[in-house]
């Protein structure tokens, strides 16, 4: 019995003893639970979102063809006496190319000019005349008019001494025969005029064709002058087909010229954008040749058809070459962007931030929002759905921002995301003002 007592008090001591200790362990706990419900906030840099106005592009890929690119072909047959370029050579506009046998058509030019000056001569000219001139002013017309003139006189003369019976009848039979005589020859000497002065007409024509060939002998650069009104300075020499000492017949293809101070670009565009891109917008581009350096050019045309395979159209642009040092060549393979027309173009003040303040997680993007604190509290983010836009150097468009959204002047966090949820509690470590922004790309929405 005294045994039992004892293992009695023994067992309620234990039982003291595990409570006591059970109690102290519930308070360390307690402890341990108040130490882990304070988490220290989150470091962050943070950057301010800004407004900016964006000009809308078209991204295109296309490739430079040369303004004019005109085949050099003789006119008229003959031997090469002189060539005068070769490929690589810049040529201006009117500069001489091929001379072809100029002596012999000089000869034709002066045997022409000769035939004609005899023609003149026996009409008394000294020019061919129009065509309402009166040729009774002819040499051949007025001797003739004279001679009538003259047997008139004489017939009425003798008129009156025949009825007075003072002159014998065969004497004015003789007299009027030579008035008819005179009369018949004015009528043929007027025929005779009128064919010298064909004569001279086509005698006229024959020189001004041998002029013609003598200065087509001499085959020159064309003018430079094109139907939009673009006034080439110079043309550059790709092919050279012709030597001293050639026969050559008439058309042969002497030399391809190509007018590459002016270039045009060529790129086709899908047709969503055919109400959005007007005459003389800006084209900015860039080759493989020269990847560091941005060109420029001015919409000139724009195709007002569709193809209906690729459902896009065709626009053309003008590019001075000359203005980058001639470093551009036809037939490059370029991409570009083409400004949208004023109407579409620009955008006023759009939401901006820097590309580093946005996260990407399954096709979402969300930027974080320093939301600040209140009475003492430490400031906390807000995460926001985002839809991008247009990027401008190291700033990105906000379509559009979910929830509450993103405004002007609103504090984003740039560093430290990856730590970050919604509600997160943080602290601002800095505040960056600006960022190291150049704009070397406008994408379509």
């Amino acid at each position: 019995m005294q045994d039992q007592q004892v293992r009695r008090l023994l067992g309620c001591a234990g039982l003291w003893t595990a409570i006591v200790l059970a109690g102290c362990g519930r308070g360390n706990a307690g402890g341990a639970t108040t130490q882990a419900a304070g988490p220290k906030p989150v470091a962050v840099t943070v950057m301010t979102a800004k407004s900016q106005d964006l000009e809308r592009s078209v991204r295109v890929v296309g490739s430079l063809a040369a303004v004019e690119r005109p085949v050099i072909s003789n006119r008229v047959t003959g031997t090469v006496s002189k060539v005068f370029a070769d490929v690589g050579d810049k040529v201006k506009p009117g500069a001489v190319l091929v001379e072809i046998g100029k002596e012999r058509f000089a000869l034709s030019v002066r045997a022409a000019e000769g035939a004609l000056q005899e023609t003149l001569a026996k009409l008394g000219l000294k020019d061919v005349p129009g065509q309402d001139f009166a040729i009774n002013q002819t040499a051949p017309v007025k001797r003739a008019q004279s001679e009538l003139d003259n047997a008139t006189q004489k017939i009425t003369r003798a008129k009156g001494l025949y009825e007075q019976k003072v002159m014998k009848e065969f004497e004015f039979l003789d007299i009027e025969s030579a008035f008819k005589v005179a009369e018949s020859n004015l009528q043929v000497s007027r025929d005779e005029a009128r064919s010298l002065l064909a004569k001279a007409r086509q005698d006229k024509a024959t020189m001004e064709l041998r002029q013609k060939d003598l200065t087509d002998a001499v085959v020159t650069v064309p003018d430079g002058s094109t139907p939009d009104g673009v006034q080439i300075a110079s043309y550059s020499v790709t092919m050279r087909t012709v030597s001293s000492g050639e026969y050559l017949r008439e058309g042969t293809n002497l030399f391809t010229l190509v007018a590459d101070g002016m270039l045009k670009l060529q790129a086709r565009v899908p047709e969503r954008y055919l109400a959005s891109i007007a005459k003389d917008a800006k084209v900015t581009f860039k080759v493989e040749a020269y990847p560091k350096q941005s060109f420029e050019g001015t919409v000139r045309a724009i195709d007002p058809s569709v193809d209906p395979a690729s459902r896009t159209f065709m626009v053309e642009a003008l590019v001075n070459n000359d203005k980058y040092g001639g470093v551009l060549r036809p037939g490059s393979f370029v991409q570009g962007q083409v400004l949208m027309s004023l109407d579409d173009a620009r955008d006023k003040n759009r939401v901006m931030v820097p590309l580093e303040s946005i996260t990407s997680f399954v096709g979402v993007n969300k930027v974080y929002v320093i939301v600040p604190g209140k009475g003492g509290e430490p400031a906390k983010v807000k995460a926001v759905d985002v839809t991008t836009g247009q990027q401008e150097g190291n700033w990105l468009e906000l379509e559009k921002a979910g929830g509450n959204g993103i405004h002007v002047g609103d504090q984003v966090v740039i560093s430290g995301m990856t730590k970050l949820v919604d509600g997160s509690k943080v602290e601002i470590q800095s505040v960056t003002t600006s960022a190291a922004a150049t704009s070397t790309s406008t994408n379509p929405r």
